[in-house]
C-alpha cells in the first residue's frame, strides 16, 4: 500500500510539472534542446508569478512542541500549503517533515470528529455519538459524585501541549493539586534539575546552546539532527560548516553521530564517568579558566580534590573509551574554550543517576568559563510586555478577568515535593508517581483522570501492566481530549475532540529567548467537524460546577488584549509578519563585560551544591554535593539493554497515523549488532519478539535491522510505535512499544523516570 501511495503522489506531481512545462512550450516561451529539458529558473519564476497561493494566515506549528512559525495558505475553504515564517526565530522560514505534514493531520480520516461516550467495556471500541451539551452533562454527573465522596484531589489531570493551560486552570478552580506535566517526569526533569542545582536556572525547552559559533562541541547523547527541532539542528550544522568540531557520545550511530568528528561508542550509563575524567584532566593540566572560576564559581577547591580519583585510566574501564582519547578530547575542549560547549540530551530520563550526570556536564562547562559567551551559552531574556496590566491577572500564558484561587494546599498524590522527593517541583508532578497512586490508593484514592494531548500508555514504563491491568480498573472516570483516537482514547469513558492548530485561535506564543518574541496563531479555516478548542472544552466542564467565570475571555479576545499592550508600530509589525522580535537584549553578557548573576544560594555557579549538602546525611551519596560516580547495572549473558529514542519523521507517539510521515518512516525495527546477529542466526528483516526481563512482557513482532553501528550489549528501537488503539487505522499494532518493556526506575533527586535500565532477550518468530 505504501508503494502505491508514493507512486501515485509522484505521478501526480510529475504530471503537474509536465503540464506546466507543456503549456509554456506550446506558448512558445520555453525551448528544448537534446541536452537540457528542464524548465529554466527564469521561466519557473514567470510561472510562479501566476500561481495563486491563496489567503495567508499566521500560525505556529503543533506537530511537535518547538512551535515553528508558519504561513498557512488556503484556497476556498481548504488548506493547501504550509510554509515556514521567514521572520520567526524558531525556524527562520524552514520547516521539517513533521511541520509539512500538518495538513495530513487536519484531513486525517481517522480524526476524532465529535464527542463520544463509551457504551461497551473499556477497550471494546463501542461508542455513541453525543452533542457537546450531553458530553459536558455526562462529565458533571460522573465527576461531581466522585469529588463529593473522595474530595477534589481524587481528580488527576495530565496535560501536554500549547493547549494545556485551560486544564491547569480547571484543576486549580476545582481544587485538585494533582496536575501532571509529563514533559518533566518523562523527559526534561533530570536535565532541568541538574542545571538548576548548578547555575540556578534551567536550559528551557529551546536550548541556549550556541552551537552556531562553537569551535568544539561534546554531545552527551543528544541527537540534534535526529530528534529534530529546526533552529537547533540548523545552528549546529552551521557551526560545523564554519569549522566547529563535534564529539558524539552514544551507544549507537545516530543521525548526529553521522556528522561527528568523533563518535565514541560509550557504555550506557557511564556518561558521568567520562565527564568526571575530563574534569580531572582539565584541572590536572591547569587548563581551566581560573579567572572565571575565582569570580563566578563556588567550591572549586573541593571539586579539584574530589575529581583526583577519576583518572582517564579509571574512566576507560567504565566507559570503554581509551584513556588517551579522553585526554585528547579534554585538551581540544580546553583549547577551543570559551567557544566550546558540552551539552546533555533533552530527554535525560535514563539510568537513575541522571541529575548528577547533568551536574557533571554543567560543571564541565563552568570550568572553561563559557557562560554568556559566543560558542558557549547565550542568555535568555523575557519578552518585555506586562501581562498584569489593568485588572487582569496572568496564569502561565493566559489572561483572566478574575484572580484564580490559591493553589490547593493538599498533599500531592504522586509524591512531588514530598519528604521522599523534596526537590521535585510541585507544579509539574510525576506521571510515574500518579500511576502508582492510582493503583495503591495512597496517600488517598485517585478516581478520575483527565488526559489532554498526551498518551501515558506509550510514554510510561511498564504501561501494559501498570495502566491497562491495574490503574484503569481503579478509575471511575477517564476523560480524554485529543485530535486523534490515541491509546488512552480507546480506553476512555468519554472522548472530547479538540480542533487542530490550523482551525483555532490561541493565545500568542510569547517566548523568552536569545531575542525574545511574540507570535500569532489564527485559524486558517473553520473547524471541519464538531470539535472545540481546549479553552472551550475546559470552560464547558467548568460550567457544570458553576466556574465558567474564569473563562469569560475567548482566546481571540485574549490575543487582541495582548496585542493592544504593544506600541502601535509593533502591533503593525506583528500583524504584518505574524511575529515581533525584540532585539534589544544582551545575549552574551560576559563577552560584553557585564557582570554575571546566578540564582543560587551562593550567588555563584555551584560546583559544590549547597542545596544537595543539606540532604546528603538523610539520602546518602545520591545527594552528594558533587557528582559521585556509581556504576549502573549491566545486562546479564544473553540479555541486551533496551535503548530507545526519537527519529526525524515522528513526534513521540503522536504522528504514526499521519499518512505522510508513515510513508517516510512506516515502522520501527530493532537494531541488533552484526556480531550478535550472526551468533543468533538473525538476518535483516527477520521477525523477532523482544521479551523484557524487567517487566515480563513480550513485544509485538518486530523486524531486525542488522548493523555494526550499535554496541553488542544493546538493542535500539524508535519510540512511539506499537499502538494498541484500533482507532488508528494506519498505526495499529505496527512495530513494538518500548513502554511495555522499559524500566520504571526513578532518579532520586529529580524524581523523573529512568527508562533505560530495561533488559530484553530476543526470540526469533
Amino acid at each position: 500500500m505504501t508503494k502505491k501511495r508514493i507512486s501515485r503522489r509522484a505521478f501526480i506531481e510529475t504530471a503537474a510539472t509536465a503540464s506546466a512545462v507543456g503549456a509554456l512550450a506550446a506558448s512558445g516561451t520555453l525551448s528544448f534542446s537534446k541536452r537540457a529539458t528542464a524548465m529554466s529558473y527564469e521561466d519557473y519564476n514567470k510561472l510562479m508569478k501566476h500561481y495563486d497561493k491563496g489567503k495567508r494566515t499566521f500560525s505556529f506549528c503543533e506537530m511537535c512542541f518547538w512551535n515553528c512559525g508558519l504561513h498557512v495558505y488556503t484556497r476556498g475553504k481548504r488548506v493547501h500549503k504550509i510554509e515556514g515564517n521567514p521572520w520567526h526565530p524558531n525556524n527562520y522560514g524552514h520547516i521539517c517533515a513533521k511541520g509539512n505534514s500538518g495538513i495530513y493531520e487536519l484531513y486525517d480520516p481517522n480524526r476524532l470528529k465529535f464527542p463520544m461516550i463509551r457504551t461497551g467495556e473499556r477497550g471494546s471500541g463501542k461508542w455513541k455519538k453525543v452533542s457537546w451539551n450531553e458530553a459536558f452533562e455526562y462529565i458533571g454527573k460522573k465527576l461531581k459524585p466522585i469529588i463529593d465522596k473522595y474530595g477534589p484531589q481524587s481528580l488527576a489531570t495530565f496535560v501536554h501541549g500549547t493547549g494545556e493551560e485551560p486544564f491547569k486552570i480547571l484543576a486549580r478552580v476545582l481544587g485538585t493539586p494533582n496536575v501532571v506535566v509529563p514533559a518533566y517526569s518523562q523527559c526534561l526533569g533530570s536535565r532541568s534539575m541538574g542545571w538548576y542545582l548548578t547555575y540556578g536556572t534551567i536550559p528551557s525547552g529551546h536550548n541556549p546552546y550556541d552551537t552556531r559559533n562553537a569551535k568544539y562541541m561534546i554531545s552527551f547523547g543528544r541527537n540534534v539532527t535526529g530528534a529534530i527541532q529546526v533552529r537547533e539542528a540548523e545552528f549546529l550544522v552551521e557551526g560545523l560548516r564554519k569549522g566547529g568540531k563535534l564529539v558524539v557520545l552514544d551507544p549507537r550511530f545516530s543521525e548526529l553521530a553521522a556528522k561527528a568528528y568523533k563518535w565514541l561508542k560509550i557504555r550506557p550509563g557511564s556518561d558521568m564517568a567520562f565527564a568526571l575524567a575530563l574534569m580531572h584532566v582539565l584541572i590536572r593540566d591547569d587548563l581551566v579558566n581560573y579567572e572565571f572560576i575565582e569570580k563566578y564559581c563556588y567550591g572549586f577547591d573541593l571539586l579539584a580534590d574530589h575529581v583526583k580519583q577519576y583518572t582517564p585510566q579509571w574512566a576507560e574501564k567504565e566507559t570503554d573509551i581509551p584513556s588517551k582519547e579522553i585526554e585528547h578530547i579534554a585538551w581540544e575542549f580546553a583549547e577551543a574554550s570559551p567557544n566550546a560547549i558540552a551539552f546533555p540530551a533533552r530527554r535525560f530520563s535514563r539510568y537513575g543517576n541522571d541529575t548528577q550526570t547533568v551536574r557533571a556536564i554543567a560543571i564541565l562547562n563552568a570550568l572553561i568559563g563559557n557562560w554568556g559567551m559566543p560558542g558557549g551559552f547565550w542568555m535568555r531574556t523575557r519578552f518585555p510586555i506586562d501581562l498584569h496590566q489593568e485588572s487582569y491577572c496572568i496564569s502561565s500564558s493566559h489572561l483572566h478577568p478574575l484572580p484564580l484561587p490559591e493553589v490547593p494546599k493538599i498533599e500531592r498524590a504522586d509524591g512531588a515535593s514530598s519528604e521522599k522527593f523534596p526537590l521535585s517541583p510541585t507544579n509539574l508532578g510525576r506521571e510515574n508517581g500518579m500511576i502508582d497512586a492510582t493503583i495503591s490508593g495512597k496517600p488517598y484514592p485517585i478516581k478520575a483522570w483527565l488526559v489532554y494531548g498526551t498518551n501515558p500508555i506509550l510514554s510510561s514504563a511498564n504501561a501494559k501492566k501498570l495502566l491497562l491491568k491495574e490503574a484503569f480498573k481503579n478509575l471511575e472516570l477517564i476523560i480524554d481530549v485529543d485530535v486523534i483516537p490515541n491509546d488512552v482514547s480507546w480506553y476512555a469513558d468519554i472522548i472530547l475532540p479538540e480542533s487542530t492548530y490550523l482551525e483555532r485561535y490561541d493565545m500568542p506564543h510569547i517566548q523568552a529567548d536569545k531575542y525574545p518574541f511574540i507570535a500569532l496563531r489564527e485559524p486558517a479555516i473553520k473547524p471541519l467537524y464538531d470539535t472545540k478548542t481546549s479553552w472551550e472544552i475546559a470552560k464547558g466542564i467548568a460550567k457544570q460546577f458553576g466556574l465558567e467565570k474564569y473563562y469569560s475571555l475567548t482566546p481571540k479576545e485574549m490575543q487582541e488584549k495582548v496585542i493592544s499592550m504593544l506600541p502601535k508600530e509593533k502591533q503593525k509589525e506583528l500583524k504584518e509578519k505574524g511575529v515581533y522580535v525584540y532585539y534589544d537584549t544582551n545575549p552574551y553578557p560576559q563577552a560584553a563585560g557585564t557582570p554575571l548573576r546566578f540564582n543560587t544560594p551562593t550567588g555563584k555557579i555551584e560546583l559544590y551544591s549547597t542545596i544537595l549538602s543539606k540532604y546528603k546525611d538523610k539520602f546518602g551519596d545520591s545527594y552528594y554535593p558533587m557528582p559521585k560516580y556509581k556504576p549502573v547495572e549491566r545486562p546479564q549473558k544473553g540479555q541486551f539493554r533496551l535503548l530507545f529514542g526519537r527519529v526525524p519523521e515522528h513526534t513521540h507517539s503522536r504522528t504514526q497515523n499521519n499518512e505522510l510521515l508513515h510513508e517516510l518512516f512506516p515502522v520501527n525495527k530493532v537494531w541488533v549488532n552484526d556480531k550478535v546477529a550472526k551468533k543468533m542466526g538473525l538476518s535483516n528483516n527477520d521477525k523477532v519478539i523482544l521479551h523484557s526481563e524487567t517487566t515480563g512482557e513480550d513485544s509485538l513482532p518486530i523486524e531486525v535491522f542488522v548493523t555494526d553501528l550499535i554496541r553488542e550489549d544493546c538493542v535500539f528501537i524508535a519510540h512511539g510505535f506499537g499502538h494498541i488503539s484500533k482507532g488508528l487505522k494506519i498505526a495499529y499494532h505496527l512495530g513494538a512499544s518500548d513502554s511495555f518493556l522499559c524500566s520504571n526506575d526513578v532518579d532520586p533527586i529529580s524524581s523523573a523516570g529512568a527508562f533505560l535500565n530495561g533488559f530484553v532477550t530476543i526470540k526469533k518468530v
